[in-house]
């Protein structure tokens, strides 16, 4: 996480902007990861756990900026107008950790992706990157969903397993410091 300690003459740095898209469990499937995590509180003191209200699982990741970037905000937005795939549904099965080893992200991941899900991720890639984010999308896709950051090698118990159907993707900025995401367009899937 960055700090907010500002430049050389002490004037505050903005917080970071961070633009992607993203798939988002239902009010009932938040509920069921919710409890899952409040199940592994106990075995996990260190975690700082994240908010049920931002549970997503990334599609792409635009790239982060100083300040809103309405360029971006707007070539998103064209990339995923018209754009929907089929409807799938995705079933996250174990704990996974993830990112940097000292603080890792304890996520909820699938073992396999729906061939629908690949192709509409890859879909989505391809308009994005004739968007002008080539340097930004990712070349590969692992559905997970971060429930905390935890300790160096966290526990990884079994749990059971947590269906989601996603109706739809949504453009997300999140703002450093700010508890809550702004959305900046929702399209439905399964309607092409």
């Amino acid at each position: 996480m960055a700090s907010n300690q500002g430049d050389l003459f002490g004037d505050p740095l903005p917080p970071l902007h961070r633009l992607f898209f993203a798939l988002l469990p239902s009010a009932s499937e938040r509920a069921q990861v919710a409890g899952m995590a409040d199940a592994l509180r106990a075995s996990h003191p260190h975690t700082r756990w994240v908010n049920p209200e931002r549970y997503h699982l990334t599609l792409h990741y635009l790239g982060e900026s100083s300040g809103p970037r309405e360029d971006w905000m707007a070539r998103a937005r064209e990339a995923a107008e018209g754009f929907n795939g089929e409807a799938f549904h995705l079933q996250l099965d174990h704990l996974l950790p993830l990112g940097n080893p000292r603080r890792p992200a304890l996520t909820l991941a699938a073992s396999s992706s729906p061939a629908e899900l690949i192709g509409f991720w890859r879909g989505l890639q391809e308009r994005l990157i004739r968007a002008g984010f080539k340097d930004h999308v990712g070349r590969s896709f692992m559905p997970h969903l971060t429930l905390g950051y935890s300790e160096p090698q966290p526990e990884t118990p079994a749990v059971a397993p947590i269906d989601l159907a996603p109706t739809g993707f949504v453009l997300v900025q999140s703002i450093e410091g700010r508890a809550d995401y702004s959305f900046l367009g929702h399209w439905r899937l399964g309607t092409g």
